[in-house]
């Protein structure tokens, strides 16, 4: 069975995180999604004008190889010998000519891709941040059926929870038993999907028959309750 990149490392941590205070190896998320930035080069005495450019995953680090150990924002190929600079991120989506292609980065870079994916179809379907001021992402806190936890990842239109007691990822339906945590103490329950009129005239017209004399229905599908009647002409 093949573990997602994701399930491998700690629980993402929002950028605002206190790398004195954080996890070593835990995703940076930024707005949600995951984080990207460029090497921090201002202390290298010749700097490579190529390599130096690439975008590397974020991550937390509190092993970077500096005395016995300085807290920071490395790469996620290379966490304790590079180290990026914090003065402009990116999402891990935008600019993928310049993405760093070592391992480490390059599997969470197409994480990232896929995650944008299902996050847009949870944001436009459930419409949370709209209707409830919920933003969907990485690193975002919630409650499923009461224990807190973290949302580590996606699958499809599912959510990958982590508990804070279990070390098992859930796989959680986004409303299904779900509060999201708006500021600290502060929690919003999620509803069910908003609602979606469908624009009269779309979707294929049916027809039902009725008894002979009688007069025709014209359904429109998919829902057989928006119907037109109108009166059989004459033979």
């Amino acid at each position: 069975m093949t573990v997602s990149p994701m399930l491998r490392r700690p629980a993402p941590q929002p950028l605002a995180t206190v790398p004195e205070s954080s996890v070593h190896g835990a995703p940076v998320a930024r707005h949600g999604e995951l984080a990207a930035a460029t090497r921090d080069a201002s202390y290298l005495r010749s700097p490579n004008t190529r390599a130096d450019t690439h975008l590397h995953v974020a991550v937390f680090t509190r092993q970077y190889a500096v005395g016995s150990g300085m807290a920071g924002i490395g790469a996620a190929c290379d966490p304790t010998r590079i180290l990026l600079d914090e003065g402009m991120f990116f999402g891990a989506h935008e600019l993928p000519r310049s993405h760093c292609r070592r391992a480490g980065c390059r599997v969470l870079f197409a994480e990232a891709d896929r995650q944008r994916r299902d996050f847009a179809h949870m944001r436009s379907y459930y419409s949370l941040e709209d209707r409830h001021g919920i933003a969907l992402g990485l690193a975002v806190r919630v409650r499923h059926h009461g224990q807190p936890g973290t949302v580590i990842d996606t699958e499809g239109r599912y959510l990958i929870v982590r508990l804070d007691d279990e070390r098992r990822p859930h796989r959680c339906h986004v409303t299904n038993g779900m509060k999201y945590e708006l500021d600290p103490g502060q929690w919003a329950r999620s509803a069910g999907p908003a609602q979606h009129p469908r624009p009269w005239g779309s979707g294929a017209l049916t027809r039902d028959a009725q008894k002979k004399g009688g007069p025709e229905t014209f359904a429109l599908s998919p829902d057989p309750r928006l119907t037109v009647r109108a009166p059989r002409e004459p033979v």
